[in-house]
């Protein structure tokens, strides 16, 4: 006969976040609070003293994973933007101006492009990296062909730096989760460690012990997929820098889905603007939208700048969403 599971025996918190770094965030960050909103009470302050520097490592190792995944992202959609421009205008323009010199299906033209434009336009990503290296090769030291070989060492250079920064990247974000993982477990542990001290302090009054845990994020489904989504709260007449080079690398022609998520009226709304500094306050360069208002912005080349700010020029604190779109 099997010995029931004493359901007091299970880590809920641990159970409860597997495969979700979001969820743990926001439990752990709950807790942290409402402990710390009773650390004058001498029966909850050892709990506070206890689960503090869990939650801090915590934090500090989700935000550091979290930073490495956007970058990441973010060097991907670089590698997939160039890959988009190989296949289209750049291998369009080489093989054009191949033949000016050698025309289609010419002996030379055939050494050089024996399978004409289709190396470049299917396949792996490193397949058509070798593609362009190969043309190169093929070229060789045609004098006539020199202005044309030029270029496309130039794209192939910028092409396979991106992707060996993309990969670099996976790598390090790789790295990063595991730390993560490791700290969810050891944070669960000290989460558990709290219930049993709540319910000690609380054991002629349980219902209590419910105040201190954020049970209906536990109970629910928290994705970790969405990785290039920035939110946060903009005081009053604040400025809040949203992205910048060290958080993900973001360039020209970057797709934005940019959201006022501030829960009823506020003065004012949320100004969205790339910036040349993190304290830069409004520029006219982005879009302007009210509390429950979505858009999508684009920056274009002119409007491009090395930071992305959300400025609140109202009497409220109000609250934003970013995301980067993939291509």
């Amino acid at each position: 006969m099997s010995t029931p599971v004493f359901s007091f025996s299970e880590n809920p918190f641990l159970n409860g976040t597997v495969n979700s770094y979001k969820k743990m965030n926001i439990i752990s960050a709950d807790t942290d609070s409402k402990l710390f909103g009773q650390q004058s009470n001498p029966l909850i302050g050892p709990a506070f003293t206890f689960f503090n520097p869990h939650r801090t490592l915590y934090s500090q190792k989700y935000i550091a994973w979290k930073s490495r995944l956007a970058a990441y992202h973010g060097a991907t959609a670089k590698v997939y933007r160039l890959i988009a421009e190989l296949s289209g205008t750049k291998i369009e323009n080489f093989d054009v101006r191949i033949q000016v010199v050698y025309a289609r299906d010419t002996e030379e033209y055939i050494a050089l492009l024996p399978e004409y434009r289709g190396p470049f336009q299917t396949g792996e990503i490193d397949e058509r990296i070798a593609a362009l290296a190969t043309l190169i090769e093929n070229i060789g030291a045609d004098a006539a062909l020199a202005a044309v070989k030029t270029d496309i060492i130039a794209f192939h250079a910028l092409l396979a730096g991106a992707r060996n920064d993309q990969q670099a990247l996976e790598g390090e974000s790789n790295i990063k989760s595991a730390e993560l993982e490791h700290e969810r477990v050891t944070c669960a542990q000290a989460m558990y460690g709290v219930l049993g001290m709540l319910m000690n302090v609380y054991r002629v009054d349980p219902s209590q012990i419910a105040d201190y845990f954020d049970l209906e994020t536990l109970r629910g489904h928290v994705s970790d997929v969405v990785d290039l989504l920035f939110e946060g709260p903009v005081n009053a007449n604040s400025v809040v820098n949203v992205l910048n080079p060290e958080v993900v690398q973001y360039e020209p022609g970057v797709m934005l889905r940019i959201k006022n998520t501030t829960a009823g009226p506020a003065i004012g709304g949320l100004f969205f603007y790339a910036a040349d500094s993190a304290t830069d306050g409004w520029n006219g360069l982005g879009q302007q939208l009210q509390p429950g208002q979505e858009a999508t912005l684009t920056l274009t080349a002119a409007q491009f700048r090395a930071f992305f700010n959300v400025q609140n020029q109202g009497p409220n604190l109000q609250t934003y969403e970013v995301e980067i779109i993939m291509p």
